[in-house]
């Protein structure tokens, strides 16, 4: 096993069981349960980091946000059929503000791919009868397994046996999933392994349950839940496979991306024997489901399922949480035991609006850059062409029309430019526009004198 299997298989270990009682000391295993502490970690930075020209960069601009899409707002993006009219307007509000908690349960299945946002009310009605028998359909498959046929049957008993050993522990805190003999803990037990069945390739590994926890609490529903859950699986498996590659890629991107936006943090990372950036791993793994509370991952959720306003936004988002930690990690001198540490305690009290508002001036300020991005640099948070994760109608559906389009101005200099959507909210400032066009949404209320410009982005006073 490589080293950085090694560590990658600690740290998920460590970080995703539950938090152990606080014990005096600096040494790691102080951190960790004791069937990790004969274990090292390897803090040698990983090869493939490359060096990054640093440029000075603009003044980062304050981002405000709005109010979350709201019944009224939802209803005016539907035609009489039940087709959303503007998916990429739908989207901006999302981002701008969230979705009000009464609208999740139906707003999440376009976000996750579950209804497609074409669909009529007709349709999503068969929608939803095919998805019900699919599901049980999958579930009867490794209900029907023998005891006889399970013992001859390793992967199905290996998988079986960590499922259920992570769903006791996922959550317990939370009302919806406390006491004993609980029903919603063997829900969740049958969700993940019916997911088994549904990507036998993938099947199950350590920190899926986090990711379905918030979803099946806010569907209460099972084969809903189920769906939801297989649309984020499609965002983010590559956190799951077998050969890492995907955690090392995004490990080494948010290094790129930390070098560019904070030398200074970046250097002390690298004197420290941090600059592996493993202590962001369960932030990567599991989309932050463990730094912020439990109604605040669904807003941080949420607003990422959008794709808005660049691919890899919760790249950004770990910069944000960087930045905010800096002063503590560099004053106190932190090395890699210290700021694993000071990681782990700010679990669950990062403030969400804050956040996300640091973490699109971040972007802002990126783009913003007068002689352009490093390519590099670029790649991590430019348009994804490939931002469709399946080829499935449902996930060709929820991701057509990219809300982000890329081009040269006659300088060069690379903008970003996002199209406009519906200020039903009642909100202070509609939400972005092409710039390629001139021309306002049909509901927007705004006149040119209220508009801004920042990084070749066209702004509705929506920043100062």
């Amino acid at each position: 096993m490589g080293g950085f299997s090694r560590v990658t298989n600690f740290l998920k270990d460590a970080l995703l069981l539950p938090p152990e009682p606080a014990r005096p000391g600096p040494q790691v295993t102080d951190l960790f349960p004791e069937e990790f502490s004969g274990m090292a970690i390897n803090t040698q930075e990983e090869t493939g980091f490359e060096m990054v020209t640093t440029r000075e960069l603009p003044p980062r601009p304050t981002v405000t946000r709005d109010a979350p899409l709201s019944a009224q707002c939802w209803a005016r993006f539907m035609d009489s059929e039940g087709c959303i009219k503007d998916i990429d307007g739908v989207k901006q509000i999302i981002f701008r503000g969230g979705v009000d908690p009464s609208l999740r349960t139906e707003v999440w299945k376009f976000l996750l791919g579950y209804y497609s946002w074409d669909s009529t009310h007709v349709r999503r009605a068969e929608q939803r009868k095919q998805k019900v028998d699919d599901y049980f359909r999958m579930k009867l498959q490794w209900k029907s397994i023998t005891p006889d046929q399970e013992r001859r049957f390793a992967e199905v008993r290996d998988r079986k046996c960590l499922i259920d050993k992570d769903v006791l522990r996922t959550d317990r805190t939370h009302v919806y999933y406390e006491g004993d003999n609980n029903a919603n803990i063997n829900t969740l037990y049958d969700i993940l392994m019916t997911y088994c069945m549904y990507n036998f390739d993938l099947g199950y590994v350590q920190g899926m349950s986090d990711l379905l926890s918030p979803i099946l609490v806010l569907m209460e529903n099972e084969v809903d839940a189920f769906w939801c859950f297989a649309g984020f699986m499609e965002l983010v498996w590559h956190n799951f496979e077998m050969d890492q590659a995907g955690m090392k890629r995004q490990l080494h991107q948010l290094n790129v991306l930390l070098r560019f936006v904070d030398p200074q943090l970046c250097n002390h990372l690298e004197s420290h024997d941090s600059s592996n950036m493993y202590f962001c791993f369960r932030w990567l793994l599991i989309w932050f489901k463990r730094e912020f509370n439990f109604s605040d991952i669904m807003r941080v959720w949420e607003v990422m399922w959008t794709g808005l306003p660049c691919r890899n936004f919760h790249l950004l988002m770990c910069l944000a949480i960087l930045d905010t930690e800096k002063t503590t990690l560099i004053e106190n001198n932190f090395g890699f035991t210290e700021i694993l540490k000071h990681i782990n305690d700010i679990t669950g009290t990062i403030e969400v609006e804050p956040m996300l508002k640091k973490s699109e001036a971040i972007f802002l300020q990126l783009q913003a850059v007068d002689s352009g991005l490093p390519d590099e640099l670029d790649d991590i948070i430019g348009e994804d062409k490939d931002a469709t994760p399946s080829s499935t109608p449902e996930r060709e559906a929820s991701t057509a029309s990219t809300p982000s389009e890329r081009k040269k101005n006659a300088d060069g200099m690379q903008t970003q430019t996002l199209h406009a959507g519906d200020s039903c909210n009642g909100h202070s400032s509609p939400p972005l526009h092409s710039s390629s066009s001139n021309q306002h949404s049909p509901n927007s209320n705004q006149d040119d004198s209220s508009i801004e410009t920042y990084g070749g982005y066209i702004y509705f006073g929506h920043f100062t």
